[in-house]
Formats: structure tokens, sequence, C-alpha cells
């Protein structure tokens, strides 16, 4: 699968990236169902990797995974809620304290927790701040001319939200804008449902 996303032109990847970070940082609670459906796949595609290391090498266990993991995303919406908080509340802790372990897997677990207990203005903040790391990267990327290895690290998104404080304030201020505008669409919808 790493090969696959390496074979890809830099600046196809780049585009992807800046596109689903809009989409995420500015209408993705909206999209959340479908959001987790993709992040399920991620995590069972990385699940399968993690397998076939100890095991046998298999092309499709990865793939099977991915879509099992989707699957279950798509139609338990909690355990997304949860894994989406989780994921959120590691990539914080490991761009605050990186390499320390024995904090993020806890921020993992809180944040997760925390989630399904404030789920719509966290999910409108999680998927508004994930857009704008997305856009941040992007516009890193073409402007530094370095490709990451994102599929290899995906840490390297956050860390380059904090790369300097030009790149952080593009950061804040994107996921600020994503927030107000997600909430602004959510108070139209529930107008019109009234």
């Amino acid at each position: 699968m790493y090969d696959l996303i390496a074979s890809l032109p830099p600046h196809l990847v780049v585009a992807l990236i800046i596109v689903v970070g809009l989409v995420l940082c500015f209408v993705g609670y909206k999209l959340f169902k479908l959001y987790s459906a993709v992040i399920g796949f991620i995590l069972g595609i990385i699940a399968g990797h993690y397998l076939v290391s100890y095991t046998f090498e298999s092309f499709w266990t990865p793939l099977i995974l991915g879509f099992v993991f989707a699957i279950l995303f798509w139609f338990i919406y909690k355990i997304a809620l949860f894994f989406t908080g989780a994921v959120v509340g590691y990539m914080l802790a490991d761009a605050i304290l990186p390499e320390r372990l024995i904090y993020t897997i806890p921020s993992a677990v809180f944040f997760g927790i925390l989630t399904l207990f404030i789920e719509r203005a966290l999910l409108i903040i999680i998927t508004a701040f994930l857009g704008s790391t997305a856009i941040t990267f992007g516009i890193y990327t073409l402007v530094s001319g370095e490709i990451l290895r994102i599929a290899l690290d995906p840490r390297a998104l956050l860390s380059v939200a904090f790369a300097s404080p030009l790149y952080f304030l593009l950061w804040l201020v994107l996921g600020i804008i994503g927030v107000i505008s997600q909430i602004v669409l959510a108070r139209e919808e529930s107008n019109t449902k009234s």
C-alpha cells in the first residue's frame, strides 16, 4: 500500500490532501459518517499491514480488513466517534510531547471517551482542525518542495503546523474559520428542519 502511495505523482497527492482538508475543515461534521468510513478503511489497512508482517505475505489481508473496518465504522457510529477522538488525542499529545508513549496513549483514550460525551461540538472542532492541518501540510509541501513521507509517518502532518509561527498561524486561523463555518452550517440546517 505504501508503494502505491509512493508511486503517485507528489503534486497529485498534495492536491488530494488539500482538497480533503478543505472539505473536512468547512463541512466535516455534515460528512462525518463518510469520513468515519474512510478512517475505518485506513485503520483496517494499517491493522492488516501489521497482521501481514507477523504472518504470511498477502496483498488481500490489509484490503479486506480495510473494508471490514469501513463497514464497522459506517454502521457503528460510537466506534467511529471514539476512534476519531482517539486519533486526534494521540496526534495532539505526540505533537506536543514527541516520542512519549506514556502521554500519547492516555491522551488518545481520554479524547476518545470525551468525544463520546461532547459529540457535536468536538466533532466540529476536530474536523475543522484536521482539515486545517491537511491544508497547512499541503501548502508547506508546495512552498518548501519537501515531500514528507506521510504514509510512513502520519505524525508529520501535525508537526508541520508547529514548524514555524507562520504555519502555526495559518493552521490556527483556518481551524477557527472552519469551526465558525461549520457552526453556521449546523445552525442553518437545524433552522431549516424546524
